[in-house]
């Protein structure tokens, strides 16, 4: 289906690196647009572009100046026709998975606001493929920060918790139930959220003091949503409540700590505060994976489960060989190793000389961002 870039929509993906009159992606590939995006290609005079719509198809632009034609994405109901679903299914790349999914459950949340309950079976029914899914794509782990975008920021956060929590729980040998039940509890840890000023959850600027107490409050709302389901594992529930409490007793809302916190918590947290640090959000860039770790481990040390981070990191690490990733000077380079006593500064071969470096001797390098 052709489009051209000026029929881009925010939220659609960008399949391909777009590329100027530059020796680098002016865009990369598994970017997420937004409106910035948007004019960016639109400054350069970029006419088409690949992307990839939530159906799963990918549309190449071979464009002409004159041609028009809309991209639309197939509506759920186009998918309910069960072998139809399951082959469409069978031939959807994990971007367009994620992206469906985090639609759908969009719609759930905007429903919990308006005073909806939450609805366990329909819950599962629509994240179960993907949390089952996810754990397929071991090297997406390191891309779920670009999917998101900071005007759906909440939407996609839930989601990616729960495809990263039930990573986490398959690195810790859980079992698959266990697995699953994470994930589950990942994606409804901010269920809370739906009971909070909608104004606060896309502020762009700083919190006040009230208004960051109104926002920790959404543990209790998610706990007092969740409570009276029969279905519920004690698990979820408590997931969704400690899931702001850390080791040291820092946390929220009610300053548990170590053992007294249950298992699932401690795998949340780790989830949880990845992600948000390495998502765009309203008030902030996304940051590189690689830092976030570094700052997990060194910045915010005691403060989370070390046999979690350690999950965290060798997951991690094991599927970023062979990477292509941007540093804080600008270079671009490719992962050619990582050791394992400096996980979040492997060696790096760069593009422009073939010069292999290896930034745990570079204290004046990090990695600024992974690119695919």
């Amino acid at each position: 289906m052709k489009v051209k870039t000026s029929q881009a929509k925010v939220g659609q993906m960008v399949t391909q690196d777009i590329f100027s009159m530059t020796n680098q992606p002016i865009v990369n590939k598994n970017t997420v647009l937004n409106t910035e995006h948007l004019r960016v290609l639109t400054r350069f005079n970029i006419d088409e572009i690949d992307i990839i719509n939530e159906s799963g198809h990918k549309i190449h632009s071979m464009i002409k100046k004159d041609e028009s034609v809309v991209n639309q994405a197939p509506s759920i109901d186009e998918e309910k026709t069960p072998s139809l679903h399951r082959k469409k299914e069978e031939n959807r790349s994990f971007p367009s998975m994620y992206l469906q999914t985090v639609r759908k459950y969009k719609q759930l949340f905007t429903n919990w606001q308006s005073g909806s309950s939450v609805d366990m079976l329909e819950v599962r029914q629509t994240v179960l493929h993907v949390l089952e899914e996810g754990t397929n794509f071991p090297r997406e782990m390191l891309l779920l920060h670009h999917y998101a975008t900071s005007s759906d920021y909440i939407y996609h956060h839930a989601v990616s918790v729960g495809i990263l929590s039930t990573f986490l729980a398959k690195k810790l040998n859980y079992s698959s139930g266990d697995c699953i039940q994470l994930g589950l509890a990942g994606v409804l840890s901010d269920c809370g959220m739906a009971k909070v000023q909608p104004t606060l959850l896309k502020k762009s600027g700083a919190l006040s003091p009230a208004e960051f107490d109104e926002i920790k409050q959404h543990t209790i709302h998610g706990y007092n949503m969740l409570k009276k389901i029969p279905s519920i594992k004690e698990g979820v529930l408590l997931g969704v409540l400690q899931h702001h409490e850390r080791e040291d007793g820092s946390g929220y809302p009610l300053k548990v700590q170590g053992s007294k916190l249950h298992p699932f918590s401690k795998i949340l947290a780790v989830a949880d505060v990845y992600l948000a640090m390495t998502a765009e959000r309203p008030y902030r860039s996304k940051q590189s994976p690689f830092k976030v770790l570094e700052m997990m481990m060194k910045d915010q040390f005691g403060k989370f489960d070390h046999q979690v981070i350690r999950a965290l990191l060798s997951g991690l690490s094991v599927f970023s060989v062979g990477s292509r990733v941007k540093l804080t000077n600008h270079e671009i380079g490719e992962i050619v190793f990582i050791e394992n006593d400096y996980p979040t500064r492997p060696m790096i071969k760069l593009e422009s000389n073939k010069e292999i470096i290896a930034l745990k001797t570079r204290n004046d390098l990090f990695i600024e961002e992974l690119l695919s």
